[in-house]
């Protein structure tokens, strides 16, 4: 028997344990189990590094707006092409050294069984993730290399930065099967769990 892929969708009580909703998107099975994954490290440097270059860029990004702030431009290719790889690459390394690599136990997991209001409350909130979710994969990717193209054109290192921001906060919603747990809808698991 093939092992089911097992997206986490929100947290839920069932029988007075606190858990996590899984949905088997193939089978079209709606899950229960009280598992507790550990957070991956990369949301934790992704946030720490979205912290840091959104304090550093958006003063200067929004005082330069009023009153037009001196523009340092890099002239040096080398200097040029670390500032790159540092604004870009730290992003890409930090998600790929720190991404989930745990995943839940099919034989910890039991059939979803709970009442609609207990549904409707854990799903309360399920439609504005699933929105936000694909507003941040559809539209950071491309200003991310608008950023870059600019970057390449200004030599601008406010531009590097506002790439690391956009990668950044792409990067933290780059989870295993994002675009297949979006499209479960808060119908989808009432139907499923029947």
């Amino acid at each position: 028997m093939k092992t089911p892929i097992l997206m986490a969708i929100a947290p839920i009580t069932q029988s007075q344990q606190p858990g996590m909703l899984l949905v088997d998107k193939q089978a079209k099975k709606v899950y229960f189990t009280a598992q507790q994954l550990p957070e991956p490290k990369s949301q934790k440097w992704l946030l720490w590094l979205l912290i840091i270059s959104s304090v550093l860029v958006t003063p200067y990004w929004l005082f330069d707006k009023l009153l037009h702030l001196p523009h340092f431009p890099i002239n040096q290719p080398i200097v040029w092409w670390l500032v790159l790889a540092i604004t870009l690459g730290i992003p890409i390394i930090a998600w790929y050294v720190g991404r989930q690599k745990v995943h839940y136990d099919f034989q910890q997991v039991q059939p979803l069984a709970v009442d609609q209001s207990t549904l409707d409350k854990a799903l309360k909130y399920w439609w504005f993730e699933r929105l936000w979710v694909a507003t941040v994969l559809l539209l950071l990717p491309p200003t991310s290399v608008l950023f870059l193209v600019l970057y390449m054109i200004k030599r601008d290192p406010l531009d590097a930065l506002l790439i690391t921001v956009h990668a950044t906060l792409f990067m933290r919603r780059l989870i295993p099967h994002a675009f297949s747990r979006i499209m479960v809808s808060k119908r989808d698991i009432e139907e499923w769990e029947k």
